[in-house]
């Protein structure tokens, strides 16, 4: 590859989209981003709640360079900002800079995209694909179609927008997609002690899953139930036990404060009037009753309980990018995380799948970044598919080894 000018198309205005749209641009490319909703959609969505690390891990040295440009003053490095204020104070202000101006298309999705002339199964493993640009369909926020070219593709579409099914096996419970339907399902991060506090407080919530998001909500709902009364959290986890591995000397004190409350939550050691836990079950139908719903639980040995008088249901079990927006591309995908393959064996081999800390991950160098289909980069949280443990900082990394695969 040389490094005149290409044509750079990027999928998502979250963090990585946004840095790489800056990148391409300085570069000298032409750089088009499109995002479907707003700069930092997906990060607004839960923008009450305070990120596990500090702004020097979320920034980059030519992001703080464009804010001094646009007369800016640097977040302060050691801070913990919340969605919002990332978003506010950093991101939304790089795509302003005079470089990505007429560049950053918002309400606009992308649907889909191929190779102009060039079907799925024709060129299978020629580099000539390359000859074809990429032909991404647009539709804005009124419907209107569209097509853009494009020679290279970074898809940084990340996962937020396709919520993992609650259901046994990964897939919905019986009952789950009409309950979701109706609203009483929320699979993110609902600003319990804020705009949503209606709908939750002296209600009873199922809390379902064992990750960081879980442990949030939790820490808001026992909040809530201590402020309000009535308030009742039953939290299901799959696992019996402990559910978060505490880190030793966390230098991120958000991350331990949320693994010592959850585990203290699970083992009975938090005591909180209003709180169950269950564990060892999952979800195996939800029907409604009334008002309300009756959940139908199931343990590793196969027995059934119920669930009674639930108002709501915050299930927390995760994302998954979606499968259909790069269909008709060559993207050799893992079988297991969804993410890009070669990355995904290189994470899988660098530390043991998952069990390290996220913290001590860097890049794993350009060629992880390849695939079959030419000049296609999956960048960010996308590119770990269903894995938790993406950080800024290694999209940061990621696309420092696609200028070098592009030439400088």
């Amino acid at each position: 590859m040389t490094n005149s000018t290409r044509r750079i198309a990027i999928v998502g205005g979250g963090p990585i989209g946004v840095e790489a749209a800056l990148a391409f641009a300085t570069a000298g490319h032409d750089v088009h981003l499109y995002e479907r909703g707003q700069i930092g959609d997906a990060i607004l969505q839960w923008g009450h709640v305070p990120l596990f690390s500090p702004w020097r891990l979320n920034t980059s040295p030519r992001g703080l360079a464009a804010l001094a440009e646009l007369g800016l003053a640097a977040p302060e490095a050691e801070v913990f900002p919340t969605g919002r204020q990332y978003v506010e104070a950093y991101l939304s202000p790089l795509t302003r800079h005079p470089l990505l101006a007429g560049r950053i298309h918002t309400g606009t999705r992308v649907v889909k995209v191929g190779r102009k002339s060039v079907l799925k199964g024709e060129k299978i493993g020629s580099a000539t694909r390359r000859d074809h640009p990429f032909v991404l369909l647009l539709e804005d926020a009124s419907g209107e179609e569209s097509r853009a070219l494009a020679d290279v593709l970074i898809d940084a579409s990340g996962t937020w927008g396709q919520a993992n099914a609650l259901g046994d096996a990964g897939i919905p419970a019986p009952g789950e997609r009409d309950a979701a339907a109706a609203g009483r399902i929320e699979y993110r991060l609902p600003d319990l002690l804020g705009a949503a506090r209606e709908a939750y407080a002296g209600k009873h919530t199922v809390l379902i899953g064992a990750g960081y998001s879980a442990a949030t909500n939790l820490s808001a709902l026992l909040q809530l139930a201590r402020q309000t009364p009535g308030t009742r959290v039953t939290w299901l986890t799959r696992q019996a036990g402990a559910p978060y591995r505490r880190m030793q000397d966390d230098p991120l004190p958000e991350r331990d404060r949320l693994s010592r409350l959850g585990n203290d939550a699970a083992t009975g050691e938090l005591a909180c009037e209003g709180l169950r836990h269950l564990e060892g079950v999952h979800v195996e139908a939800i029907a409604a009753a009334g008002d309300q719903l009756t959940l139908t639980l199931e343990d590793a040995d196969g027995a059934t309980s119920t669930l009674e008088g639930v108002d709501r249901i915050i299930a927390n079990v995760g994302f998954h990018p979606d499968p259909e927006l790069t269909r008709e591309l060559h993207l050799h995908q893992c079988y297991a995380s969804e993410g890009p393959m070669k990355l995904a064996a290189a994470l899988l081999a660098a530390d043991g799948g998952g069990s390290g800390d996220c913290l001590t991950q860097g890049s794993l160098g350009p060629a992880t970044l390849l695939s079959p289909e030419p000049d296609l980069f999956v960048l960010g949280a996308r590119s770990y598919g269903r894995r938790s443990d993406f950080l800024i900082k290694l999209g940061l990394e990621q696309l420092a080894d696609v200028a070098t695969l592009l030439g400088g």
